[in-house]
């Protein structure tokens, strides 16, 4: 299908747009465009075999794309849902999401969906074609309706979880704010009163003839490096937080740094629940949806974003093969509460281990509302002790000296 750049203003929005549209004929990409609420300036074809025009406005189409977020992915699959719950043709709801969706690069996305499952292709099929927008459990959770014949009630399920999944790390982002601003406040405020405040005090005790006492000698050496090699300190962090994320990246050391976390204190009660109702609410989500066990533990596995839990599953999928009950197999881990063991075993005699599981999802969901209210009560005054303490120890090595010079002039 031939692609058009256009530049345009929203009707509703007023905003600019500059982009890129599918269409049969340019006739068609101006009527597509204009049920976008968008009034076309100027468009015109992409030159086959490249990716920008002789004035540069394929790089500037790409330059201004916006990335699909999950929000938006959020958004079209329960568009999708309704229109496929509706009795909608499934080639006609993807033409609709195509127009109605407000990312122009999602838009191009189902525009290209609708266009193989009218070639014949399966929609899950389709959708794999854009890993980088649809995860695997997506797509898995799409076949596994595909061969049920359930895809309205699959949509609505994926559409919910997804929707979760923004919700979760909206909670896990929050109780991470907090400390990280008080961590760069206190650091802030070290430097400052290291690199302004104390040389400038030093410097007055020193032409009274003072003695200082170590502490104050102390400091007075750690200032006086800091204002003479501060930019060894900020190469040292720079390179530090590089060599730290390249460490995570490894294999072994996002597993040793999963596991630190898992059982670090304070925070390793938040990081477990979350990875538990991650666990526990996809693994229901796809079971739900017609998958199998063992593939939807595998799927599970690829979505919890934690290496404890990750090799905690890999031995489950291993003993559920060759013949074990799930809770069983989870058990033997011993990575899972002593609570999920029991709601699964529980779920497993009673046949309704799906709804077990979303039970276990819910319950856990509390939890991560109640530790991270806990967590961001207990940070809250630690920090504000360790400011307190540097500012303490910075007004004691004022006052050591100012009470040497009182008793002098005694």
């Amino acid at each position: 299908m031939p692609v058009f750049i256009y530049t345009g203003q929203n009707a509703q929005t007023g905003k600019k747009v500059k982009a890129t549209v599918d269409s049969d004929s340019l006739k068609d990409a101006k009527l597509k465009l204009r049920r976008q609420n968008i009034l076309v300036i100027d468009i015109k074809p992409q030159a086959a075999g490249s990716t920008s025009s002789s004035d540069g406005q394929g790089f500037l189409a790409r330059l201004n794309e916006k990335k699909v977020t999950p929000e938006d992915l959020a958004l079209a699959t329960k568009q999708f849902a309704i229109l496929t719950k509706a009795a909608v043709d499934v080639a006609e709801a993807l033409r609709s999401i195509s127009e109605q969706v407000e990312n122009p690069k999602l838009r191009v996305v189902y525009a290209k969906i609708r266009e193989s499952v009218s070639e014949g292709k399966s929609l899950s099929d389709a959708h794999k074609e854009f890993p980088d927008i649809f995860p695997n459990v997506y797509v898995n959770m799409l076949a596994a309706a595909e061969k049920a014949g359930a895809l309205p009630i699959v949509l609505r399920r994926l559409s919910e979880f997804t929707a979760w999944q923004i919700a979760i790390k909206r909670k896990v982002v929050g109780a991470l704010i907090t400390p990280a601003i008080m961590v760069v406040v206190a650091i802030g405020v070290t430097l400052f009163l290291f690199v302004n405040v104390l040389p400038k005090i030093t410097k007055a005790f020193s032409s009274l003839k003072v003695t200082l006492p170590w502490y104050s000698i102390m400091l007075n050496n750690i200032s006086a490096w800091l204002q003479d090699s501060w930019w060894i300190v900020v190469i040292g962090m720079i390179l530090a937080v590089i060599g730290f994320l390249r460490w995570k990246a490894t294999p072994n050391g996002r597993r040793q740094f999963d596991m630190f976390t898992y059982n670090m204190p304070v925070f390793g009660p938040l990081v477990q629940r979350v990875a538990v109702s991650r666990f526990s609410k996809t693994l229901s989500t796809v079971l739900s949806s017609g998958v199998r066990i063992v593939e939807g533990l595998q799927l599970t596995r690829n979505v919890v974003d934690n290496a404890v839990l990750e090799d905690a599953i890999d031995e489950s999928i291993k003993r559920v093969q060759d013949g074990e009950k799930l809770a069983a197999a989870i058990e033997k881990t011993n990575r899972f509460p002593v609570m999920v063991v029991h709601m699964l075993r529980t779920g497993e005699k009673t046949g309704r281990l799906e709804e077990m599981l979303v039970n276990i999802a819910e319950a856990y969901d509390d939890e991560v509302d109640y530790k991270i209210e806990a967590t961001t009560k207990l940070i809250n005054p630690l920090m504000t002790v360790m400011i307190a303490g540097i500012v303490m120890l910075m007004v004691m090595s004022v006052l050591g000296p100012m009470m040497q010079a009182m008793n002098s002039l005694k």
